[in-house]
C-alpha cells in the first residue's frame, strides 16, 4: 500500500524527465502510526557570473518532495521506494517505526557538519555501520542555509544513512533559519518533541539571533518556547528518560570566543534540574564535552566535519571530560539504563557513561 501511494504522487505530475533525484530519500516525523518519507529533486540550474559572457557559476533549483504514510504499526520495519529514473537501490529504503512501550532501542547523536567534507563523510560512515533506529542532529548541517549548491552536497554524503534511519535535525545558526531547512525536513514547528518507547525527546530552536531581526520578538518566542518546554517536560514526567535536544549548548568550557556563548540557553538549566532532565544534548562547540550539574549531564557534539575548536576553560566541579576531536556519540537503551559512548572518528572510544 505504501508503495502505490508514492507511485500514484509521481503519476500525479510531482516528477518529470528532467528531474534529478539529489536528496534522500529520507524519513522524518515518525508518529505512533505515521511517518514522512522526503527527497529533494533538482529540477534545472540557474547560471550566474560576472558578465553576460561568462556565467560560470551553476546553481541548483530545488524542490522538496515528500509523502505522509498511516496505518503504520508501533515498532515494525517498513521498506519503501520513492520514483525516479534512477536504480531502485538509490530510490529505496526502511526504517523502523516508533515503539508505544518499553522497549530497547539505538540511536546517535552528532553534529556541525558543516564544512570539511572527507571528515564528515567518515563519519557519517562510522555512524551507518552501526544500525542506529533514529538520528539526532545538533544543527550546522550546512555552512550556509542560503546556498542551494551546498544541500545536494550535505545529502550527497549522508545518503547511505538517510536510507536506513529516521533523521531528526535541529537548527543551527548556520541553517539561518533559511526555509529549505523547514522544507526539506518537514519542520512545521521550529520546536518540538516525541517518545520513542518510554523515552521522551525535546528538541529545541536555539538560533535566537536568525529568528527575527526585532530584539522583542526575539525575546517573545524565547520565552514562548520556555513556557512550551516546561508544559512538555511537565507531560513527560512518567517517562523513564528524557532527552533536550538543541544547537547552542547550556554549559560549555569553550569560551575563548565570547561571542560564541549563548546568552538565552543557560534559562534551560533550572528548568533541567526541575524536571529532572536525563540528558541534554548540543553542538555548536566543534569538539566532545561531558559536564554534570546537580544530576543532569550536558553532552555538547559538534565533532562532525566542522573545523575544531579548544576546549580550554574545563569547570571545576562539573566537567567531566572534554577532549578537541572529531566524534560522534551512541546511546543504547536497554530497560532502565542508557549506555552512552562517545566514538571518535578512528574508532576509539572517548568516553563512556551509563545513565540510570
Amino acid at each position: 500500500m505504501q508503495k502505490l501511494l508514492l507511485f500514484a504522487a509521481c503519476a500525479a505530475g510531482v516528477c518529470t524527465a528532467a528531474d534529478r533525484v539529489v536528496g534522500g530519500p529520507y524519513v522524518v516525523n515518525p508518529a505512533a502510526r505515521s511517518a514522512t518519507i522526503g527527497w529533494v529533486v533538482e529540477t534545472g540550474t540557474v547560471q550566474s557570473g560576472p558578465d553576460a559572457g561568462k556565467l560560470t557559476r551553476k546553481i541548483p533549483v530545488l524542490r522538496s518532495e515528500k509523502v505522509s504514510m498511516t496505518g503504520l504499526k508501533a515498532g515494525e520495519t517498513v521498506y519503501y521506494e520513492i520514483p525516479g529514473d534512477a536504480p531502485a537501490t538509490e530510490r529505496t529504503g526502511h526504517f523502523k517505526v516508533a515503539p508505544s512501550e518499553a522497549a530497547d532501542f539505538h540511536f546517535v547523536v552528532f553534529g556541525d557538519t558543516r564544512s570539511r567534507d572527507e571528515l564528515h563523510r567518515k563519519i557519517v560512515q562510522g555512524i551507518s555501520a552501526t544500525e542506529p533506529d533514529f538520528v539526532l542532529h545538533t544543527g550546522d548541517l550546512v555552512t550556509d542555509g542560503y546556498d542551494s549548491a551546498q544541500w545536494p552536497n550535505f545529502f550527497d554524503i549522508e545518503r547511505a544513512l538517510l536510507r536506513k534511519t529516521v533523521y531528526f535535525p535541529v537548527l543551527g545558526n548556520h541553517e539561518r533559519n533559511n526555509t529549505r531547512f523547514h522544507e526539506f525536513f518537514d519542520v512545521k514547528s521550529p520546536y518540538y518533541s516525541f517518545n520513542w518507547g518510554t523515552a521522551h525527546f525535546a528538541l529545541l530552536d536555539t538560533d535566537i539571533a536568525n529568528w527575527s531581526v526585532s530584539p522583542a520578538e526575539r525575546e517573545r518566542f524565547w520565552t514562548e518556547q520556555l513556557r512550551w518546554l516546561e508544559e512538555d517536560l511537565k507531560k513527560a514526567s512518567k517517562a523513564d528518560f528524557r532527552f533536550l535536544v538543541m544547537h547552542h549548548p547550556p554549559i560549555t568550557a569553550h569560551t575563548e570566543d565570547a561571542g560564541h556563548v549563548s546568552k538565552e540557553t543557560p534559562d534551560l538549566i533550572p528548568l533541567c534540574e526541575r524536571y529532572k532532565v536525563t540528558a541534554v544534548f548540543a553542538g555548536h562547540d566543534h569538539n566532545y564535552q561531558h559536564h554534570i550539574k546537580n544530576g543532569v549531564h550536558y553532552i555538547v557534539t559538534g565533532g562532525g566535519g566542522a573545523p575544531l575548536a579548544n576546549v580550554e576553560n574545563p569547570i571545576a566541579g562539573i566537567t567531566q571530560m572534554v577532549e578537541k576531536t572529531e566524534h560522534f556519540v551512541n546511546v543504547r537503551v536497554e530497560k532502565n539504563r542508557a549506555f552512552i559512548e562517545a566514538v571518535g572518528l578512528d574508532g576509539r572510544t572517548l568516553e563512556k557513561i551509563v545513565l540510570p
